[in-house]
């Protein structure tokens, strides 16, 4: 397929990678596919303000590229996309760039935007890891919370009708667009904007959390984390 490709014209392995993901919308696909194969419709759904024209393309170029797979089966209508493995090795710099948009890139959604559970899920989860990474730092500071907060863990997040596994095996937190196999820690039911009040407000009207004492305490404790890194950028650059 012919392409339009964005060159730099010197040697550089940024750039280099630059050239297959940095088109507008690239990495967002592949953001949105970390979380499990997806349909046209699912990516339509969460890339809000995207042409199915331009999706189209962007889809075609990453495949192109090798770093997304089409699973298409005679006979059925639907077409799946996930990634190869080049692709799932950009995990890392989507986590990097979610970190890195926290803390100096952060505003509220404004009146009318596009917010999805997804997303949302993704940077309060980062918010959480990171926390966790600089509680490790100053093992003098760390408390018994701190140290209950930093073991394994399974939220059941059912969000506008979708469901979505957190789990974290202690170090590290991973988020899939599907319900659990077996039993969660935790149950979470309700909508995107009830989740991101009760991520900044506190509130948990419009929100339904089930499991026992330990860990619904333990959820209330961390899914406010993402406040707090919000909280402590913004008074940095005053």
């Amino acid at each position: 397929m012919t392409r339009n490709v964005r060159t730099y014209d010197h040697f550089c392995l940024v750039a280099r990678a630059l050239e297959r993901v940095g088109d507008r919308w690239s990495l967002l696909v592949i953001r949105d596919l970390l979380t499990g194969d997806k349909r046209f419709t699912d990516l339509m759904d969460r890339l809000g303000g995207i042409t199915p024209k331009t999706l189209s393309l962007r889809l075609r170029e990453l495949e192109d590229a090798g770093i997304v797979a089409v699973d298409r089966e005679p006979g059925r209508r639907e077409v799946w996309y996930r990634l190869t493995p080049a692709g799932a090795d950009l995990g890392p710099v989507i986590d990097g760039l979610s970190w890195w948009g926290l803390r100096h890139a952060w505003r509220t959604p404004e009146s009318g935007e596009p917010l999805h559970a997804e997303h949302l899920l993704r940077g309060a989860l980062r918010a959480i890891e990171h926390a966790a990474d600089d509680d490790n730092a100053d093992d003098d500071n760390a408390d018994d919370d701190n140290a209950d907060d930093q073991g394994p863990a399974r939220w059941h997040f059912r969000l506008d009708g979708d469901d979505y596994l957190a789990e974290s095996d202690g170090h590290r937190w991973s988020l899939s667009a599907n319900a659990p196999s077996g039993p969660a820690d935790v149950t979470i039911t309700g909508t995107g904007q009830a989740l991101a009040a009760l991520i900044f407000t506190g509130s948990d009207a419009g929100i339904d959390i089930v499991g026992e004492d330990g860990p619904a305490r333990r959820f209330r404790r961390l899914i406010g984390t993402m406040a707090a890194v919000v909280g402590s950028s913004v008074g940095s650059t005053v």
